[in-house]
């Protein structure tokens, strides 16, 4: 008897003594990399004044109302592919935003128009992670090539982003709140005729900032 509990006691003192090299190596395991889906929304600020002139002297001209006929915001959704190492990610994604306007008016049959844009957008982030490593902020950018259009009015383009925001890891769900500015500026050279004299071309853009949220679902990965 006094032999098996001095074997025990043994037994115990090893466990102990080995635990924090058992945890040790649980961290030089944990993974440098992964990949994983993203879903993002976002809402945007900007002011497309091509599109708001032909709203102003087209399409409401002669019309009581009593709301502002132009558009200032949009809303957007995203999904997409990461590829994440420990500082940083490499997203590939598809882009649709939609600004949406309904008029309503007095002295006649009330109307609705939506301009949107369809980009497939490839962006990159690089963290400064906290002190425990499980929360980080975030810096970077990404190219884009923006569809776009507005009535008969369709126009593409390249485009660019830059943004910043906080990355909050929990055990299964990544949260980042984000801002960012993009520059997009598309046209359409096709038109015959335009809403003022001599124009020739329409600009079509969605350049002006952003603020959105990205989620994604998987295992925390340390950002050191």
């Amino acid at each position: 008897m006094k032999t098996q509990k001095m074997l025990s006691g043994l037994f115990l003192f090893v466990i102990m003594a080995t635990f924090p090299y058992v945890l040790k190596a649980q961290e030089t395991t944990e993974k440098k990399s992964m990949i994983y889906p993203t879903l993002g929304v976002g809402l945007g600020f900007f002011y497309p004044s091509d599109v708001n002139k032909y709203v102003e002297t087209v399409i409401a001209s002669g019309y009581d109302y009593t709301v502002n006929t132009q558009i200032y915001m949009y809303v957007e959704v995203k999904g997409g592919l990461t590829f994440r190492i420990k500082k940083a990610d490499f997203t590939a994604a598809l882009e649709y935003d939609i600004a949406p306007k309904y008029i309503a008016v007095t002295n006649g049959s009330s109307f609705s128009y939506t301009y949107s844009r369809v980009a497939p957008e490839i962006t990159a982030n690089y963290y400064l992670p906290n002190k425990s490593g499980k929360n980080a902020f975030l810096i970077g950018g990404g190219i884009s090539y923006s569809f776009i259009k507005f009535k008969e009015f369709t126009g593409s383009a390249p485009g660019f982003k830059i943004q910043a925001g906080y990355s909050m890891q929990f055990s299964k769900i990544n949260i980042q709140p984000y801002f960012a500015f993009r520059y997009v500026q598309a046209v359409d050279n096709n038109i015959s005729a335009g809403y003022k004299e001599n124009q020739t071309s329409f600009d079509l853009s969605y350049t002006g900032g952003q603020i959105g949220i990205i989620l994604s679902f998987h295992s925390r990965m340390l950002y050191r």
